[in-house]
């Protein structure tokens, strides 16, 4: 008796259409948080997308250089450079300066995201997140151009 990765062809259908709409697209996940890193790299990789990650805001500034991702998602409490701060760097440098970053974020503070847009982030999601805005974000982001200062809490 044969197992299938999916239990019906609905779903694998519905999970190849996802992929096929993603495109292989490549999303750098930026966050110190072992579990919420591997959950949201995880949830993307099920939805088709290839993910580069790290935990630290250094580490995101060599990959985002190195490997050029069509996205980037930047948590703001990192260890060693906020990621405000390397959201900066990134918009400055001609090489990643055109790769939009959306902050992730469990700062929700009035001002807050104000901040971080102003820091060069394209868009602001808070935390807890709400996976259906999550992936709506992302789509949003690599299926177009956003409209400038995007975000979704």
């Amino acid at each position: 008796m044969s197992t299938s990765k999916f239990p019906d062809a609905a779903e694998r259908t519905k999970t190849l259409e996802h992929q096929g709409n993603a495109k292989r697209k490549r999303i750098l996940v930026v966050e110190d948080n072992q579990l919420n890193l591997m959950l949201l790299s995880q949830l993307l990789r099920v939805h088709g997308y290839q993910i580069l990650q790290t935990p630290e805001g250094s580490g995101a500034l060599d990959l985002a250089r190195d490997e050029q991702p069509d996205l980037i998602l930047m948590d703001i409490g990192l260890p060693d450079i906020c990621g405000l701060d390397v959201t900066r760097l990134l918009k400055q440098d001609d090489h990643t300066k055109a790769i939009p970053i959306i902050a992730v974020t469990a700062f929700a503070m009035p001002g807050d995201e104000k901040k971080a847009l102003e820091s060069g982030c394209d868009g602001y999601i808070t935390k807890p997140i709400i996976i259906e805005r999550l992936l709506r974000t992302v789509e949003l982001f690599l299926s177009s151009s956003p409209p400038e200062g995007s975000s979704l809490q």
